[in-house]
């Protein structure tokens, strides 16, 4: 099933069958047609056969213009048609939604070679990244890889946490402050004091949990471990303390993001900030629910 037909109710309004694109949401008119043009590049020659009887019987065709076609008798309706003779299934399909779009790239897909159809993958995958969309096409099917959403969703569930928690232990003030300063400069552009507020977050979220007013992340995550930690019998404490716990702080210490750079110039990566941030969130989340989750258990002793 196609695109266009497994998210039908997320592409046609249910009432008036419009085109109404909800699952892409507006995709600026230029991406839609780089999108198109990547599936013109890879218009593999194709030879069809018209009858199961006459071999003889042929017709010559490239795997874009037949996935069109295709996408026309898939859906019933020709969409996609060339009304003039100078237009082409370029320049129409470009001016529909990305849906359609993503429809005919999958059946394109299916009529490519195998060599073919990675190189097509991988071209179109470049495309979408570029362009920001959160889509990529795996095994011939468009998939939603939306990390933006998952990331903001992560910040957000840690944030809440510290937020609800710094009323009554007003010590998380300084891990939340730390969280927030670590998105805001993510955002500025600055990725040494993201990477630094990140690493702060985390070790203030631990000397809460500790009880303690200072210490180092290194030192902060041995004395949890020791005190606290609690894994499944099939990890040890020392391999998730290494293997999990930190792996924040190393990233601090060896990006130079608090100690300077030496030296050696040290550049950090947008990408490599942004991890530093997920993972301030992931490992603040962690501790904090298992904070919680003691304090229940210790509360039903009592």
């Amino acid at each position: 099933m196609i695109f266009a037909k497994r998210y039908e109710n997320l592409v046609f309004d249910p009432e008036t069958h419009q085109i109404n694109d909800v699952i892409c949401g507006e995709v600026d008119f230029r991406i839609r047609q780089k999108l198109v043009k990547v599936m013109e590049w890879f218009s593999q020659p194709i030879t069809l056969q018209c009858s199961r009887y006459d071999k003889d019987d042929t017709e010559e065709t490239d795997a874009f213009t037949y996935a069109c076609e295709q996408f026309n008798e898939v859906m019933e309706r020709p969409y996609i048609q060339l009304p003039y003779p100078f237009n082409t299934y370029h320049e129409i399909l470009s001016n529909w939604c990305a849906a359609f779009i993503f429809s005919v790239a999958e059946l394109q897909y299916i009529n490519l070679f195998e060599k073919e159809k990675v190189d097509f993958s991988k071209a179109l995958n470049v495309c979408l990244e570029e362009n920001d969309l959160p889509w990529r096409i795996l095994e011939g099917r468009m998939i939603k890889i939306d990390a933006q959403q998952f990331e903001c969703d992560l910040k957000t569930k840690a944030l809440a946490q510290m937020h609800e928690l710094k009323d009554a232990e007003p010590k998380f003030q300084s891990a939340y402050t730390e969280l927030t300063a670590a998105i805001d400069a993510l955002e500025k552009g600055d990725y040494q004091a993201t990477i630094s507020n990140a690493e702060k977050s985390y070790e203030s979220v631990l000397k809460v949990i500790l009880g303690v007013n200072t210490g180092n992340a290194n030192e902060l995550t041995n004395l949890y471990t020791e005190r606290l930690l609690s894994v499944p019998s099939t990890m040890t404490k020392t391999g998730f303390k290494t293997g999990v716990l930190t792996s924040l702080p190393y990233i601090r210490n060896k990006s130079g993001a608090d100690h300077g750079a030496g030296a050696q110039e040290v550049v950090i990566s947008k990408p490599m900030a942004k991890l530093a941030v997920n993972l301030a969130a992931a490992l603040d989340t962690y501790l904090i629910e298992e904070y919680a989750a003691r304090a229940v258990v210790e509360g039903n002793r009592t």
